[in-house]
């Protein structure tokens, strides 16, 4: 009886079926791509194959009007809307399409082009495939243009400022370190990804405090091979040559993807330092003129396999290793004056060697069972990844002032950062449109640092630097359950969701041979409760409103623990007191699709935070450094802060091969420090133009501006910049080739400026961000696989 009421209860999807066949000969068409597409913004939902008899299988298909589309090389496109209901039966016949080659049908009914920005839920969604403008790129210039996101010279995330941001691939965190991430997503090519979800929210079924970014690569197609080399350079300089093989069938493709890179970076930097004592009197002055020398060589080998077991069953895996090699080279030049009470001349220069080693490796299976047509299934995950690197340093420093003697240094260090996840997550479709989504995460994390510094006396031995050498080690457990229940009716959305995590850290942390020993042993346990609610209708237009709850701690076990851990001249230290920081989030958004104009989408946004944690400069004395005062950092809860902001997207497209996409963000933050608070209104915007002319050449224009934005008493600098580039295909798109400028009248910088009570810094950190950059690409085999073969980088971490 009850196995007869869940039957009923989940009887709100089912199959839908039918054939194709040739509008001119009657015969039936094998391999046509059959899919069901949302109306207001075709996103794909569900797809089949047609088999050797032109017939096609449409399964777990709720019940709702879809765009029916069917493709195939050389024929026009076909598009119907057809609206699907499962009450009585879970079969639905669309019968039998027609297909004619090269001409328009009647049953045409829209556009082929996805609008560029979209909204799913609590999902916003940038479709990279339908942007010309940066298929050229990487997955860095593609995450560029999604809402909210940004992406600095050196690779680091953030989205509307946040850093914390948590990174998936393919629907499943990417668990990579801050470092190997970084080199992931300089390699991935952007035309290997489908689209770009931003989750400004989240919902209680991820983690993330500060945001997800989910990057969807390209669906796989079915059979044959497909064989691509290719090259990338620029004038920084750098080169990147590149392999991709992939072969595929109607069960099993598997892609391997090789690549290498060779360049070298320079950058310059220079700002200034003043330390103030407790009378508010100058105690240090320092300018700096840095210049620095980075050339580096790596690669990376990947391997991605999907295995479609049965209808019900699939399974990928993936696997990769990448290794790194730098040497870089620091000159600096250091005005330096302390006051205590005279003027003191501690100028210097300073000549660092670096040599450094860095790998890394990951791999992981991700297994479905769909138990039936309903779309109750079963998924589980798992994930592991390792970064290393070790390496020298020599230094040199020599004083300005003869009374002072020069000195020599060497240090060595190295690192392991090991990670993982096991992820079981099952979703349970019932009745009028409930669906409940229930899962467990448990997640794993080990780090390990060690770092010896040495001095050499004037008698040539090497003596032992015993408060610059130390040694950690953390190991933390991070297990979470959740629940969301969703409801649909119409075009509205409800989604409810709670979420309980806890991550728990362990670990120790010392200097070689001081005995001074530090363990550090806590919990952070809490309750992340959601809402989503959403609307869309039949006019292309979307509503939605949405608001979380979360918590969040400092980043680093060090922070925890009262251990110094010292520079030349300065000294970090932990907080035992540090609160855990909850937050608020309220989001409201709307967008439209409007037909032969393009894309409108505005958000706005409210978020409190009661004990913010920030990091706070001062200043004191410390007799491991010596007589003067140095400056100390450590993480402080802020108290309160607030941020309130309002983004726009528009995309005009007035023909095919044309558009304007401008993007545009305006927000208010500020804080409440102990007796001080601060606010300040920022905003940033970026412009992309794409043109197609003569049918073969592309032609594109990007430009952004970000101003400067507040932090705990700091300031970052402003920044801009301007992009110019084309490409063209050659020999039925056999070979393809690229050029860009980058930055083309150098302007973009990066830097900040420090206003606490008893330290002020200003700075500025300037990269060649002016270079001309080309690509190569040649295919060998069926043109259809080109999306899975560039993503061997790309699909690292598995596709369905």
């Amino acid at each position: 009886m009850l196995g007869a009421q869940l039957s009923m209860l989940m009887a709100q999807t089912g199959h839908v079926s039918g054939s194709v066949v040739d509008g001119r000969s009657g015969q039936k068409m094998p391999w046509v791509n059959v899919a069901l597409m949302r109306p207001a913004d075709t996103v794909f939902v569900r797809g089949a194959t047609t088999d050797n008899d032109g017939h096609f299988d449409i399964r777990d298909v709720a019940s709702g009007t879809y765009l029916v589309r069917a493709s195939f090389m050389g024929y026009t496109t076909l598009y119907q809307l057809s609206t699907f209901t499962f009450q009585g039966s879970n079969q639905e016949s669309l019968g039998t399409l027609t297909m004619t080659p090269g001409q328009a049908l009647e049953k045409v009914v829209v556009s082929t082009t996805k609008p560029l920005f979209a909204m799913d839920g609590e999902k916003n969604l940038y479709n990279t495939k339908e942007d010309p403008s940066i298929q050229t790129g990487t997955a860095s210039d593609a995450l560029q243009n999604a809402p909210g996101v940004e992406v600095d010279a050196e690779g680091n995330i953030t989205l509307r400022g946040v850093s914390s941001v948590e990174i998936w691939i393919n629907d499943r965190p990417s668990h990579m370190n801050e470092e190997a991430l970084k080199q992931y997503i300089k390699q991935m090519p952007a035309n290997a990804i489908e689209r770009i979800e931003v989750i400004t929210n989240p919902s209680a079924r991820y983690s993330s405090s500060g945001g997800v970014i989910n990057i969807i690569t390209n669906q796989k197609v079915t059979r044959n091979e497909l064989l691509c080399l290719g090259v990338r350079a620029n004038t920084v300089p750098s080169v990147s040559p590149w392999i991709s093989y992939v072969w595929a069938n109607e069960k099993v493709d598997f892609n391997i993807y090789l690549n290498g890179m060779y360049g070298n970076n320079d950058m310059a930097s220079d700002g200034t330092t003043t330390l103030f004592d407790a009378n508010g009197d100058t105690s240090r002055f320092m300018k700096y003129d840095n210049k620095n020398n980075m050339p580096y060589q790596g690669g990376y080998l990947g391997f991605n396999t999907n295995w479609v077991i049965d209808s019900v069953r699939t399974l990928s895996a993936w696997a990769g290793f990448y290794p790194y090699w730098d040497q870089n080279s620091f000159y600096n030049d250091y005005q330096y004056y302390e006051y205590n009470p005279t003027r003191v001349d501690l100028g210097y220069r300073d000549t660092t060697l670096n040599h450094g080693f860095s790998h890394g490796a990951y791999g992981g299976a991700w297994y479905e069972h769909r138990y039936d047509t309903t779309g109750r299934k079963l998924s589980i995950t798992f994930s592991g990844n390792y970064w290393a690197n070790s390496g020298y340093s020599d230094d040199t420093r020599d004083y300005y002032s003869p009374t002072l003697t020069d000195f020599k240094r060497h240090m060595t260090g190295s690192m392991w950062n090991a990670s993982g996840e096991l992820g079981v997550n099952y979703t349970l479709p019932l009745k009028k449109g409930f669906e409940l989504e229930l899962g467990g995460e448990f997640g794993f994390g080990y780090t390990s640092n060690d770092d010896k510094f040495d001095s050499l006396l004037p008698s040539g031995q090497w003596d032992p630097m015993p408060y610059r050498s130390y040694a950690s080690q953390g190991l933390d457990l991070e297990p979470a359950l959740y629940v969301t229940a969703q409801k649909r009716w119409g075009g509205f959305t409800t989604k409810l969701g709670l979420r309980f995590e806890d991550e728990i850290d362990n670990g120790w942390i010392e200097h070689h041979t001081l005995g001074d020993k530090m363990d550090f042993d806590k919990s952070f346990p809490g309750l992340v409760p959601s809402i989503h609610l959403s609307y869309q209708t039949k006019t292309f237009e979307s509503y939605s409103i949405s608001y979380t709850r979360r918590f969040s701690n400092y980043s680093a076990m060090s922070g925890y623990v009262p251990f110094r851990i010292y520079d030349d001249y300065s000294f970090s230290t932990g907080n035992p007191n540090l609160l855990m920081s909850y937050s608020h989030n309220l989001e409201a958004a709307f967008n439209k699709y409007i037909m032969k104009f393009g894309n409108v989408g505005l958000k706005a946004y409210w978020r409190a935070n009661t004990d913010e944690i920030g990091t706070m400069t001062a200043a004191t004395y410390d007799p491991v450094i010596g007589p003067y005062m140095v400056n100390y950092t450590y993480p402080v809860n802020i108290g309160s802060s607030h941020t309130e902001g309002v983004e726009a997207n528009i995309t005009y497209r007035p023909k095919a091969f044309f558009n304007v996409r401008f993007n545009a963000s305006l927000f208010n933050y500020g804080y409440n420090y102990e007796d001080f608070s601060d606010s300040r209104l920022s905003y940033s915007f970026r412009l992309n133009v794409w043109a197609k002319v003569w049918n073969k050449l592309e032609l594109f224009a990007n430009g952004s501006y970000s101003s400067p934005r507040l932090g705990l008493y700091s300031l970052t600098n402003a920044n801009k910049s301007l992009d110019f580039g084309c490409s063209s295909d050659f020999f039925d798109r056999k070979l393809s080739l690229y050029i860009n400028v980058r930055d083309i009248f150098g302007w973009s910088e990066w830097g900040s400026n420090t206003t606490a009570p008893q330290y002020q810094t200003t700075g500025s950190n300037r990269y060649k961000s002016r270079f001309v950059g080309l690509g190569v690409t040649w295919r060998i085999g069926k043109m259809e696989l080109e999306s899975k073969a560039r993503q061997g980088g790309a699909d690292a971490m598995g596709s369905r």
